[in-house]
């Protein structure tokens, strides 16, 4: 390879890299309140909360404004951005980068190919920004000791040592893979359905197939993300995944892997949906060269 194309191919990479990050944090600060509450669905177990501490999404959202205030939906969202800036930054680029990586000799790829380009892309990301993941979590729940994103992970290290800001990591890492698979997978192959490769693209046919391929993904993998919030929690100790899936099957039945999966779905539609769709418009807006792999 030339040192022309090596560098090209670097400024395309950081081009991605910054097109991904910015398309995150939109993204997630437009659905920030519905996270919030899908967080405390899912911690409903947690200290600080009860079991009929929320009973609806309208409900949780009421309860929230009466006793927290309107910007309480924003709790832990400033740390919220740190993290999500690098994580879909990583993700997004990632998955571009692996699909070129993965594609063959005429720049195709086979379904399994695109599984494993975007449970690579989601692993990776995952595993560079968890910390912040779990600092998330902790600031977002209510009456929280916490003054801020540093003091949290200070505290969190000082007192429950170093791991605890990686507490949940392997079945992160786990719910991640399949997520990221389908999304970007599903994503890819319903926009080479719609357009076979020829026909103009529409923003807003692609924001309805990047909520269509994120709510799929997310409903499969729903309980596995609940299994993850639920070991990041401060109290709760489960020996292993294992252990927390039997935990929370024999307590609270099937139910309690979906809790919060409404709020979840709501925001995942809208979310997956601006990602998607600011990435590839970021990704003309900087000029990054498109590649066969790319829908």
């Amino acid at each position: 390879m030339s040192e022309a194309k090596r560098k090209a191919n670097f400024l395309d990479s950081a081009r991605m890299f910054v097109a991904g990050g910015t398309a995150g944090a939109v993204a997630r600060t437009c659905t920030a309140p519905l996270d919030r509450i899908k967080l405390l669905f899912q911690a409903v177990a947690g200290p600080g909360t009860s079991p009929t501490a929320y009973t609806g999404l309208f409900q949780a959202g009421s309860k929230i404004i009466r006793e927290e205030g309107f910007w309480a939906f924003w709790k832990g969202n400033g740390v919220n951005i740190v993290r999500i800036f690098p994580y879909s930054a990583a993700q997004l680029a990632a998955n571009d980068t692996y699909k070129r990586v993965l594609a063959d000799e005429r720049h195709e790829l086979t379904l399994a190919r695109r599984l494993l380009a975007g449970a690579c892309a989601g692993m990776t990301a995952t595993a560079l920004t968890h910390p912040l993941d779990t600092v998330r979590l902790r600031l977002a729940m209510p009456n929280h000791p916490y003054s801020g994103a540093i003091h949290a992970a200070a505290m969190m290290a000082r007192n429950e040592g170093f791991i605890s800001l990686y507490k949940g990591l392997v079945p992160t890492l786990i719910g991640i893979a399949p997520y990221a698979a389908l999304n970007f997978a599903t994503y890819d192959l319903l926009k080479k359905w719609l357009y076979h490769g020829e026909r103009p693209q529409s923003a807003v046919a692609n924001l309805m197939v990047g909520g269509a391929s994120g709510t799929l993904a997310a409903s499969i993998c729903y309980p596995l993300d609940t299994i993850r919030r639920r070991m990041q929690m401060k109290g709760l100790i489960y020996s292993s995944q294992a252990d927390a899936f039997r935990t929370i099957w024999a307590k609270e039945g099937f139910k309690g892997f979906y809790r919060g999966w409404v709020a979840n779905t709501v925001k995942v539609v809208p979310q997956n949906a601006i990602r998607m769709v600011s990435y590839e418009a970021m990704k003309g807006v900087m000029g990054v060269a498109k590649s066969k792999t790319d829908t």
